[in-house]
Protein backbone atom coordinates (compact mmCIF):
# COMPACT_ATOMS: atom_id res chain seq x y z
CA UNK A 1 0.00 0.00 0.00
CA UNK A 2 2.74 2.35 0.02
CA UNK A 3 3.67 2.04 -3.12
CA UNK A 4 6.66 0.10 -3.14
CA UNK A 5 7.57 -2.85 -5.11
CA UNK A 6 9.92 -5.37 -5.06
CA UNK A 7 11.33 -7.55 -7.62
CA UNK A 8 11.72 -11.49 -7.22
CA UNK A 9 13.25 -13.62 -9.76
CA UNK A 10 12.23 -17.02 -10.12
CA UNK A 11 14.41 -20.03 -12.22
CA UNK A 12 10.96 -21.45 -13.56
CA UNK A 13 9.60 -21.08 -16.72
CA UNK A 14 5.72 -20.00 -16.79
CA UNK A 15 3.10 -22.49 -17.27
CA UNK A 16 2.28 -23.63 -20.70
CA UNK A 17 -0.31 -21.40 -22.05
CA UNK A 18 0.42 -18.42 -19.61
CA UNK A 19 2.42 -15.26 -21.23
CA UNK A 20 4.62 -13.54 -18.69
CA UNK A 21 3.94 -10.10 -19.15
CA UNK A 22 7.66 -9.41 -18.02
CA UNK A 23 9.22 -11.08 -20.86
CA UNK A 24 8.56 -8.37 -23.37
CA UNK A 25 10.32 -5.81 -21.42
CA UNK A 26 13.19 -7.83 -20.72
CA UNK A 27 13.76 -8.19 -24.24
CA UNK A 28 13.37 -5.39 -24.73
CA UNK A 29 16.19 -4.69 -21.86
CA UNK A 30 18.66 -7.02 -23.05
CA UNK A 31 18.49 -5.10 -26.93
CA UNK A 32 19.46 -2.01 -25.08
CA UNK A 33 22.05 -3.09 -23.54
CA UNK A 34 25.19 -4.17 -24.93
CA UNK A 35 26.32 -6.68 -22.54
CA UNK A 36 23.18 -8.64 -22.95
CA UNK A 37 21.58 -9.67 -20.04
CA UNK A 38 22.04 -8.78 -16.51
CA UNK A 39 24.98 -10.50 -14.75
CA UNK A 40 24.22 -11.33 -11.43
CA UNK A 41 26.38 -12.90 -8.84
CA UNK A 42 26.61 -16.81 -7.76
CA UNK A 43 26.58 -18.31 -4.42
CA UNK A 44 30.30 -18.78 -4.48
CA UNK A 45 32.23 -18.38 -1.19
CA UNK A 46 35.81 -16.51 -2.13
CA UNK A 47 37.22 -15.05 0.62
CA UNK A 48 41.12 -16.05 -0.17
CA UNK A 49 43.23 -12.99 -1.57
CA UNK A 50 45.84 -14.96 -3.89
CA UNK A 51 45.92 -16.88 -6.53
CA UNK A 52 49.16 -18.86 -7.95
CA UNK A 53 49.56 -16.21 -10.45
CA UNK A 54 49.04 -13.33 -8.35
CA UNK A 55 50.60 -14.53 -5.35
CA UNK A 56 53.97 -13.50 -5.61
CA UNK A 57 53.56 -9.68 -7.33
CA UNK A 58 50.36 -9.01 -4.86
CA UNK A 59 52.42 -9.74 -1.62
CA UNK A 60 55.72 -8.13 -2.19
CA UNK A 61 53.97 -4.93 -3.24
CA UNK A 62 51.79 -5.33 0.29
CA UNK A 63 55.39 -6.31 2.41
CA UNK A 64 56.79 -3.03 0.06
CA UNK A 65 53.84 -0.88 1.64
CA UNK A 66 55.76 -1.15 5.20
CA UNK A 67 57.85 1.52 5.74
CA UNK A 68 59.88 -0.88 8.01
CA UNK A 69 60.56 -3.36 4.63
CA UNK A 70 61.35 -0.44 2.41
CA UNK A 71 64.02 1.34 4.94
CA UNK A 72 65.99 -2.36 5.45
CA UNK A 73 65.69 -2.92 1.48
CA UNK A 74 67.22 0.50 0.78
CA UNK A 75 69.77 0.46 3.78
CA UNK A 76 70.75 -3.21 2.40
CA UNK A 77 70.96 -1.85 -1.19
CA UNK A 78 73.24 0.85 0.18
CA UNK A 79 76.40 -1.70 0.50
CA UNK A 80 76.25 -2.93 -3.34
CA UNK A 81 78.16 0.98 -3.22
CA UNK A 82 81.73 0.51 -2.98
CA UNK A 83 81.70 3.86 -1.21
CA UNK A 84 79.35 3.60 1.05
CA UNK A 85 79.44 -0.47 1.98
CA UNK A 86 79.92 -1.21 5.68
CA UNK A 87 79.40 -4.80 5.15
CA UNK A 88 79.30 -7.72 2.50
CA UNK A 89 76.36 -7.17 0.22
CA UNK A 90 75.03 -10.05 0.53
CA UNK A 91 75.20 -10.53 4.25
CA UNK A 92 73.48 -7.12 4.86
CA UNK A 93 70.19 -8.53 2.23
CA UNK A 94 70.13 -12.10 3.79
CA UNK A 95 68.34 -10.50 7.01
CA UNK A 96 66.11 -9.08 4.79
CA UNK A 97 65.34 -11.82 2.32
CA UNK A 98 64.46 -14.15 5.22
CA UNK A 99 62.21 -11.20 6.36
CA UNK A 100 60.31 -11.32 3.08
CA UNK A 101 60.58 -14.79 2.78
CA UNK A 102 58.96 -15.97 6.31
CA UNK A 103 56.32 -13.22 5.79
CA UNK A 104 55.13 -14.34 2.29
CA UNK A 105 55.01 -17.90 4.03
CA UNK A 106 52.96 -17.28 6.74
CA UNK A 107 50.62 -15.04 4.53
CA UNK A 108 50.36 -18.00 1.59
CA UNK A 109 49.73 -20.41 4.79
CA UNK A 110 46.85 -18.40 5.82
CA UNK A 111 45.48 -18.36 2.50
CA UNK A 112 45.50 -21.94 2.03
CA UNK A 113 43.84 -21.90 5.07
CA UNK A 114 40.85 -19.63 4.25
CA UNK A 115 40.90 -21.65 0.54
CA UNK A 116 40.05 -25.08 2.05
CA UNK A 117 37.78 -23.10 4.60
CA UNK A 118 35.85 -21.71 1.10
CA UNK A 119 35.97 -24.99 -0.51
CA UNK A 120 34.13 -26.76 2.48
CA UNK A 121 30.94 -24.30 2.62
CA UNK A 122 30.97 -24.20 -0.76
CA UNK A 123 30.35 -27.82 -1.26
CA UNK A 124 27.86 -28.15 1.82
CA UNK A 125 24.53 -29.54 0.69
CA UNK A 126 21.24 -28.61 0.42
CA UNK A 127 17.72 -29.20 -1.38
CA UNK A 128 17.14 -27.21 -4.87
CA UNK A 129 13.75 -27.24 -6.96
CA UNK A 130 15.00 -28.80 -9.92
CA UNK A 131 13.04 -27.34 -13.29
CA UNK A 132 13.74 -30.37 -15.26
CA UNK A 133 13.41 -33.13 -13.02
CA UNK A 134 10.12 -31.32 -11.40
CA UNK A 135 11.33 -32.53 -7.85
CA UNK A 136 13.67 -31.19 -5.54
CA UNK A 137 17.58 -32.33 -5.73
CA UNK A 138 20.64 -32.38 -3.66
CA UNK A 139 23.27 -29.38 -4.85
CA UNK A 140 26.26 -27.97 -3.25
CA UNK A 141 25.54 -24.45 -1.77
CA UNK A 142 28.23 -22.76 -4.89
CA UNK A 143 25.60 -23.75 -7.30
CA UNK A 144 22.57 -22.38 -5.95
CA UNK A 145 21.31 -19.47 -8.45
CA UNK A 146 19.54 -16.18 -8.33
CA UNK A 147 15.39 -17.05 -8.03
CA UNK A 148 16.37 -20.89 -7.48
CA UNK A 149 14.09 -22.64 -4.98
CA UNK A 150 15.65 -23.92 -1.39
CA UNK A 151 14.07 -26.18 0.64
CA UNK A 152 15.29 -26.22 4.52
CA UNK A 153 14.80 -28.34 7.29
CA UNK A 154 14.97 -27.58 10.76
CA UNK A 155 18.14 -26.71 12.49
CA UNK A 156 19.67 -26.14 9.05
CA UNK A 157 21.90 -23.45 8.32
CA UNK A 158 20.73 -21.19 5.33
CA UNK A 159 22.92 -21.20 2.60
CA UNK A 160 21.75 -17.52 1.20
CA UNK A 161 20.07 -14.52 0.92
CA UNK A 162 16.63 -16.27 0.77
CA UNK A 163 13.02 -15.15 0.87
CA UNK A 164 10.39 -16.96 2.95
CA UNK A 165 7.91 -18.30 0.70
CA UNK A 166 6.47 -21.15 2.39
CA UNK A 167 6.92 -22.86 6.08
CA UNK A 168 5.40 -25.83 8.03
CA UNK A 169 3.82 -23.66 10.47
CA UNK A 170 0.46 -22.83 10.22
CA UNK A 171 0.81 -19.31 10.63
CA UNK A 172 3.60 -19.46 8.08
CA UNK A 173 6.30 -18.65 10.66
CA UNK A 174 9.84 -20.03 11.43
CA UNK A 175 12.45 -18.79 13.36
CA UNK A 176 15.76 -18.45 12.90
CA UNK A 177 19.12 -17.50 14.68
CA UNK A 178 21.90 -14.87 13.52
CA UNK A 179 25.01 -15.72 15.55
CA UNK A 180 26.98 -16.33 12.79
CA UNK A 181 26.19 -12.88 11.30
CA UNK A 182 25.98 -10.26 14.60
CA UNK A 183 26.93 -12.86 17.52
CA UNK A 184 23.57 -12.73 18.67
CA UNK A 185 22.18 -16.35 19.98
CA UNK A 186 18.18 -15.45 20.51
CA UNK A 187 15.81 -16.46 17.68
CA UNK A 188 14.35 -14.05 15.25
CA UNK A 189 10.96 -14.54 14.23
CA UNK A 190 10.41 -14.47 10.32
CA UNK A 191 6.78 -15.31 8.24
CA UNK A 192 5.82 -15.98 4.95
CA UNK A 193 5.28 -13.05 2.63
CA UNK A 194 1.83 -11.70 3.15
CA UNK A 195 -0.67 -13.38 0.78
CA UNK A 196 1.48 -15.56 -0.44
CA UNK A 197 0.95 -18.65 1.28
CA UNK A 198 -2.69 -18.79 -0.72
CA UNK A 199 -0.61 -18.87 -3.94
CA UNK A 200 2.16 -21.52 -3.63
CA UNK A 201 2.22 -24.84 -5.63
CA UNK A 202 2.20 -27.95 -4.07
CA UNK A 203 4.80 -28.69 -6.78
CA UNK A 204 7.28 -25.69 -6.17
CA UNK A 205 6.94 -26.66 -1.97
CA UNK A 206 5.42 -30.49 -1.86
CA UNK A 207 4.83 -32.02 1.33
Amino acid sequence: GDGRTRVVRSNLLPPPGVEDPAAGAAKGARRRRRGGAQHLADNRLKTTKYTLLSFLPKNLFEQFHRLANVYFVFIALLNFVPAVNAFQPGLALAPVLFILAVTAFKDLWEDYSRHRSDHEINHLGCLVFSREEKQYVNRFWKEIRVGDFVRLRCNEIIPADILLLSSSDPDGLCHIETANLDGETNLKRRQVVRGFSELVSDLILPG
